[in-house]
């Protein structure tokens, strides 16, 4: 099978197939002299290949980086033949990535937090020019514009 070939199958890009054998994830055979293609020229995909490219494809969907993904593919290369020493190392991964993943939600929760408390901010300076609309000058500054409420409180205290 011929990258433009695997690319169509997997939903690739040619050019990310060719990447991902640049790092070492896969290693597609040439084809040699015996095939109709020129020697050594063409990359021929097998079986083991499409699984690989797969492989790869739904890790970096879950956000594994090239290196995570070459340490699975060590522990499978070098392990039983069954390929289940590459279980625990994928399993190692996916629980770090839950406790990153953890760590990220918290953080948009608290940005969420403080947006909404910004935006309850510009309503009421927004509620204020409604009912006095010649602002006194300085009265409101870029900056207040982008400060929760509860701030822009402490402030004027």
């Amino acid at each position: 099978m011929k990258i433009s070939d695997v690319a169509k199958r997997l939903g690739l890009n040619p050019k990310t197939i060719r990447f991902y054998e640049e790092q070492g994830l896969i290693a597609p055979k040439r084809a040699d002299s015996q095939s109709w293609f020129p020697t050594g020229k063409n990359r021929v995909f097998g079986q083991e290949d499409l699984s690989r490219l797969d492989f790869v494809k739904k890790a970096r969907e879950l956000d594994f980086s090239i290196k995570e993904i070459q340490s699975v593919l060590d522990f499978y290369d070098q392990g039983p033949a069954c390929g289940c020493g590459s279980r625990t190392r994928v399993d190692e991964l996916i629980e770090r990535k839950l406790v990153e993943v953890r760590h990220l939600k918290q953080s948009l929760v608290e940005l969420e937090r403080k947006l909404l408390d910004i935006q309850a901010n510009n309503a009421r300076i927004a509620s204020t020019l409604v009912d006095e609309p010649q602002e006194p000058e300085g009265e409101f500054l870029i900056a207040d514009y982008i400060l929760p409420a509860s701030n822009k409180n402490n402030d004027k205290a």
